[in-house]
């Protein structure tokens, strides 16, 4: 269990130096109307998000092996952990002042982890039906539509933030549903590891239209918020993660801990003050130097 726990955290502070350089390359770049899958091409051939791309890319990695041995809620949650990974990677590299407020979230995020390592039980998911797979495909491709037909009312990061979260949270879900699968054909054939891969995707080009469309903190707020609770509560009531008998409470407590300070010290993945529109405006040239 304790390698499990490492490699979400390293996941984590991977994912936390990504948020930083992704939100710098994401403001540079033109808003979309529609969640453009040209976007990523786009993203690939910007600099600082390139980086934060291969950093996610490692972090995402790093959760599918943790995923394999911890409960959804207990790995989700400590990659929320990040923003205070990003806070205080703010404070040394852009000489950011954190108030007491931040070190208080800070506080809380540490004393949730350590809650959810005493109380998670290690161990793959409980058996589920055949068809999970497919349902979660499913649900992966609809929400992907839905975001694609409704990008251009989002006016504004909360819902396409939120809805990356989602996705990054279905991501996790088929990683977890994966968990089982022995071969490598097993894994080609499973509908989970295509529903890994669409919902990565499409919540890579979600978050950054959340970056694009206005504040940063907003965007990383509701991203949190859509990939804790919902899959936490999916692998809770559906994949048969379990804690510690009579560890229920501390895992509660924990997990709300860790996610509410996590969501406080979402303004930290902000490296800079943005002055541009947080609404659906037209469409912004891309300016060099941003």
């Amino acid at each position: 269990m304790a390698l499990g726990f490492l490699l979400a955290i390293i996941a984590a502070l991977c994912s936390a130096t990504a948020a930083i350089v992704q939100s710098i390359g994401a403001r540079r770049l033109a808003a979309t109307p529609h969640v453009d899958p040209r976007l990523l091409l786009r993203l690939v051939r910007n600099g600082p998000y390139a980086v934060g791309l291969v950093l996610d890319g490692a972090s995402s990695l790093l959760t599918f092996t943790a995923l394999r041995i911890l409960p959804v809620f207990a790995v989700q949650a400590v990659g929320a952990a990040n923003l205070g990974m990003v806070a205080i990677i703010a404070m040394f590299v852009l000489r950011l002042r954190l108030t007491v407020r931040d070190w208080l979230a800070i506080t809380g995020v540490i004393a949730g982890l350590v809650l959810l390592v005493l109380s998670a039980m290690a161990g793959p998911p409980g058996t589920v039906p055949g068809s999970a797979g497919w349902w979660l495909l499913a649900l992966v491709v609809v929400l992907a539509v839905v975001a694609y037909l409704g990008s251009p009312r989002m006016c504004g990061p909360a819902v396409p933030g939120l809805l990356a979260g989602l996705s990054f949270g279905s991501a996790a879900l088929g990683a977890r549903l994966l968990a089982r699968v022995a071969s490598v054909d097993d894994v080609v054939t499973n509908p989970a590891s295509y529903a890994v891969v669409l919902a990565g995707l499409t919540g890579v080009l979600l978050y950054a239209t959340a970056l694009q469309r206005g504040s940063v903190t907003v965007a990383s707020a509701s991203s949190i918020v859509g990939q804790t609770v919902a899959p936490a509560v999916t692998g809770w009531l559906l994949l048969g993660d379990r804690v510690r008998p009579g560890f229920t409470p501390v895992a509660i407590l924990g997990f709300v801990l860790a996610v509410t300070g996590a969501v406080a010290l979402a303004r930290h993945a902000q490296p800079h003050r943005h002055t541009g529109p947080d609404d659906c405006g037209p469409e912004r040239s891309e300016t060099p130097g941003r």
